[in-house]
């Protein structure tokens, strides 16, 4: 344990080197914040950004977890004409940390329990891109797996080392969360919908669904909201993803300071989870509470509690029981004859998980290739007989995405991940006890992956950097508490 209380500021010549080069862009953007208001935010952030950094290492992975998870590098790229390469610049802060504990302080290089069934995920795409029918178009789908997956990991992964530095990199994702989802409850207050604050409150092109209300001004319709993501269901998925983290940095918390900010950024996680109006995430979060309570994580008066919190929300919330009651078509759409009086969104669902599966049946090795499931999906849509698909659908089923693109190879690394990572984390969780402070951080990345995996049910693998930073930090957490537990030596991981 001595690598913990070792130092974690710059050596002087680092720091000095470091200083020159930010010292550079500080006044390149001095010069443009004079005419750009934007230019000046960038300048002040990065001045005290290099003063933290100087301090700790530490604060270069919060800013780049906190960029990368609140999508604020996207948002600048899209909506401020912000150069990609500098909002890739963001990722690459997490080199300091990385560099620093792996060569400064001769800690070595480390992978995770999770590291080769990612690699094999890897190999297995790029098999499948040089046979699938459209190589150069798969080809992009492996570089950006390679980027935002295998890179994005490694770089995570090595840069929490201390027990310290993942409390802080989990404060760095709620407080993401207090303004992805701050911002969209801001606008539902407003009733701004026009308004996309600068891309943090974003709606998309749909009009919105009936809720069943009806006014002198006429229909009433609820607006879906996307946050900074712009896709409702997917910015539904990565907030229900902090709930976890939330509930158990507010309980493990010393400072009430840090607990009030948990607190707010636990309320910002759900209204974000919640103003999406996304079924799934609704499904998603039951079965979690329910694992939670199979593995006697929770209380079953807190799971009751939990339960009726969510069925008062749900008749205090016309939209939201608008939406839910949709699901009861389940049963027309099974039962034989009644097709027709289904939700047609189900329908459609379906029939893209079905399409997904016969690609699988006729691709069974290593799928049709990444990206590629999309261009088969209307053809073989046609052999279910539920809904005509438009060209270009989605599975919006995990398993069964991976299944069609990637073959029983590419399942097998995915649930590989799953597994391990899971499989140890609730090994910490058990040694230690659900309810001891040791046990908060494996416990909140434990949910956290159950999270997404319960939602990847319903949707299929697309920004795929929030899935790969998960398992980092969960790895990270592996790696960081088995050496707190002296369970084994720290080497063992170790690749340097």
């Amino acid at each position: 344990m001595s690598h913990v209380t070792q130092t974690r500021s710059l050596p002087s010549g680092v720091a000095l080197l470091s200083g020159a080069t930010i010292g550079v862009v500080a006044l390149g953007l001095a010069v443009v914040a004079t005419t750009e208001p934007l230019a000046l935010a960038a300048l002040v952030v990065l001045i005290t950004g290099a003063i933290l950094i100087g301090r700790s290492v530490d604060w270069a992975t919060y800013a780049a977890l906190f960029v990368v998870y609140s999508n604020a590098a996207v948002v600048a790229v899209n909506f401020h004409g912000v150069p990609p390469l500098a909002a890739h610049a963001a990722v690459g802060l997490l080199l300091i940390p990385g560099l620093f504990y792996g060569v400064l302080q001769s800690r070595g290089f480390v992978i995770g329990p999770a590291f080769p069934w990612l690699l094999g995920l890897a190999v297995v795409q790029l098999v499948g891109a040089l046979w699938s029918s459209r190589p150069e178009l798969a080809w992009e789908d492996v570089q950006t797996f390679l980027q935002e997956a295998v890179l994005l990991y490694l770089l995570v992964v090595n840069a929490v080392r201390t027990e310290s530095s993942l409390r802080g990199a989990t404060r760095s994702l709620l407080i993401a969360g207090c303004l992805m989802g701050g911002i969209p409850l801001l606008q539902q207050v407003r009733g701004d919908f026009l308004n996309q604050y600068g891309g943090f409150a974003q709606t998309g092109d749909e009009p919105g669904f009936s809720t069943g209300e009806v006014t002198a001004a006429g229909e009433v319709v609820q607006q879906r909201l996307a946050g900074p993501i712009g896709e409702k269901n997917r910015y539904a998925q990565i907030m229900l993803m902090l709930i976890p983290l939330g509930l158990l940095r507010l309980r493990d918390e010393q400072s009430r300071a840090w607990k009030a900010l948990m607190f707010i950024a636990l309320g910002c996680a759900t209204a974000g989870a919640f103003l999406a109006f996304s079924r799934s995430a609704i499904v998603a979060a039951g079965m979690v509470v329910l694992f939670a309570a199979w593995k006697q994580y929770v209380s079953r008066t807190k799971v009751m509690a939990a339960f009726a919190v969510a069925v008062l929300a749900l008749l205090a919330t016309p939209e939201y029981s608008t939406r839910m009651a949709s699901l009861l078509n389940l049963k027309e759409m099974l039962t034989a004859g009644r097709h027709s009086e289904a939700d047609g969104a189900l329908k459609g669902r379906a029939t893209e998980m079905g399409a997904a599966a016969l690609v699988f049946v006729d691709h069974p090795l290593v799928g049709v290739g990444p990206g590629m499931f999309k261009y088969y999906s209307r053809d073989y849509g046609e052999r279910i007989g539920l809904r005509s698909l438009a060209p270009e659908r989605q599975a919006h089923c995990l398993p069964l995405d991976v299944a069609a693109e990637n073959g029983l190879l590419g399942l097998i690394c995915l649930l590989g991940v799953f597994g391990v990572v899971g499989i140890r984390l609730m090994r910490i969780i058990d040694r230690n006890g659900a309810g001891s402070m040791r046990s908060g951080l494996p416990l909140a990345y434990l949910l956290m992956v159950a999270v997404y995996f319960a939602s990847g049910l319903f949707l299929h693998f697309a920004f795929i950097r929030y899935f790969w930073l998960m398992i980092a930090l969960a790895d990270a957490t592996i790696l960081v508490c088995e050496q707190r537990d002296s369970v084994r030596p720290v080497p063992h991981s170790s690749v340097a």
